[in-house]
């Protein structure tokens, strides 16, 4: 039987357990604040990090802990940077060490800048601008960071002094470029069309300043433009300093038209499909790459020279992206060209033109592919197969759809070659209806290449409804489903290409004005 003595004990000690574990997040902050030892302050704070619902109400203590050792100063900072109030600007701005030495106190530094960011904090910007030259290079890209999460115009001159710095780390400069791509400002252009080029001993600045310029938009169109006609004679002449050859120029240039050009960059991408450089490689990148933004922009005047290329375009990379901006393009006329190229050799030269008759063609295509399926007979390789049949059964919903309402539906399929198709289509026929259904074929899970395939095609339909008629409110709710989604699959090395063009899309949703 339990005695007093020992029940009074339990008592206390479930009475103190009680007391001792805070049920909020702001108890838990509150302990935070008043708890002397470090490691008691961390746990707790991790505990406010952890905490459900409104944490609005740890906000006053979280800013007593910002007075405090650096580690608490640091977690604490970051969870004001989570929880969004903006009444803890000026405590944050206030905790901030410009005499930082020790390790701690620069951490404390960079999760203030990060929290700050998170903000979107305008009057922090002279404070971050200082942080970008703090000794500690942490603390500089976290203070680089968060000027883009800001997008304050004021901060483009330091930005644009770090991504063109040769004594910062490349990592940081590349840092300053994504920033100087999120404040989306004109101005930022130029650096950013240089950085698209520059290059030093191991390091290209070219995917993060290309990303920038698809975040600029329209603005980067016509000096992209002048680059890609050999008009832009400071870049030549900066090139031919270093060593860059004309062709090399010409293949980026064209390769970012495709995110942000218009009507007016087809010509020019047009007449780079004819381009021949002294090193064929080079020339090879130019066509394909103007050939691919072509696809994007859907440029019907270029299904003439593709098709004339699929024909005697030795290189079979190159041939393959002939043949895939034509199926882009969509127009009936590539399909002479398509058959033709598809008729005879080894699977290798076959497949592409084999795809783009199945994603354009109607009966007399699906003839073709079933001969090829006959031709492969019983001991077809299993990946051709697997392939002639996605291409048969693109072709079988084809024979039973003919407006976009009916490939919305097949949208949905579970077969990925009939949703690429379904995507395609719906992208080129369908309207501002369709997005909702396009931005959930971009969520669908992907589990290989036909489904990439398939996440691909629904990135560019819905980029060419978006490009035609505005999605209105619509817009910003299809861009957060697709940053979900990307979010989702970070770190996946299958998607990450598709997910690129998927957040470049969801950029130009939620900013109507740069498309």
């Amino acid at each position: 039987m339990m005695t007093l003595r020992r029940a009074a004990a339990l008592l206390a000690c479930l009475l103190v357990t009680a007391c001792g574990s805070p049920k909020d997040a702001e108890g838990w902050a509150r302990r935070a604040a008043s708890r002397s030892r470090t490691d008691e302050k961390l746990e707790a704070l991790a505990q406010v990090r952890k905490a459900p619902g409104d944490r609005r109400a740890a906000v006053p203590y979280l800013v007593e802990v910002l007075k405090q050792a650096p580690r608490a100063r640091g977690e604490a900072a970051v969870a004001l940077g989570e929880i969004g109030d903006p009444a803890a600007v000026k405590p944050l701005l206030d905790a901030v060490d410009r005499a930082a030495q020790d390790r701690d106190t620069r951490d404390a530094n960079r999760h203030v800048a990060t929290a700050l960011g998170a903000l979107r904090a305008r009057e922090a910007v002279p404070a971050l601008v200082e942080l970008t030259a703090s000794p500690d290079g942490y603390t500089q890209v976290a203070a680089v960071d968060a000027l883009g999460e800001i997008g304050d115009p004021a901060a483009i001159g330091t930005l644009v002094r770090i991504a063109t710095s040769t004594e910062v780390e490349p990592f940081t400069a590349k840092r300053a470029i994504l920033a100087l791509g999120r404040i989306g400002d004109a101005r930022a252009g130029p650096v950013v069309l240089r950085m698209l080029f520059e290059e030093r001993p191991g390091v290209t600045f070219f995917p993060e300043a290309a990303f920038a310029a698809a975040q600029i938009g329209r603005p980067m169109a016509a000096p992209l433009l002048a680059v890609l006609e050999g008009k832009d004679a400071a870049l030549q002449d900066w090139a031919r300093t270093r060593g860059v050859v004309s062709g090399a120029l010409y293949a980026k240039a064209a390769q970012v038209l495709g995110d942000v050009g218009g009507p007016d960059a087809v010509p020019a991408l047009v007449a780079r499909l004819a381009y021949r450089d002294p090193d064929p490689r080079v020339g090879v990148y130019v066509r394909a790459f103007a050939a691919e933004s072509l696809g994007r922009l859907r440029a019907r005047e270029a299904v003439k020279p593709l098709a004339d290329l699929v024909a005697r375009e030795p290189d079979p990379d190159a041939r393959d992206r002939y043949c895939e901006a034509l199926a882009w393009i969509g127009d009936p006329a590539a399909l002479p060209a398509l058959r033709a190229a598809a008729a005879a050799g080894a699977w290798r030269v076959r497949e592409a033109p084999l795809a783009a008759l199945s994603r354009l063609g109607g009966a007399p295509e699906a003839a073709v592919v079933e001969e090829a399926i006959r031709a492969c007979g019983n001991g077809c390789p299993a990946q051709e197969g697997e392939a002639l049949a996605g291409m048969k059964a693109r072709l079988a919903a084809a024979a039973a759809c003919q407006d976009a309402a009916c490939w919305a539906g097949k949208l949905a399929d579970p077969d990925p070659a009939v949703r690429d198709r379904a995507a395609l289509e719906v992208g080129r026929a369908g309207g501002a209806a369709h997005a909702r259904a396009l931005a959930d074929a971009i969520a669908r899970p992907v589990d290989g290449d036909a489904a990439v395939a398939a996440r691909h095609a629904a990135v560019l339909g819905l980029g060419w409804i978006a490009a035609r008629e505005p999605l209105g409110a619509d817009a910003a709710q299809v861009a957060a489903a697709i940053d979900r989604t990307v979010a989702q699959d970070r770190g996946r090395t299958l998607t990450a290409g598709v997910n690129e063009d998927a957040l470049r899309l969801a950029l130009r949703l939620k900013r109507p004005a740069a498309k």
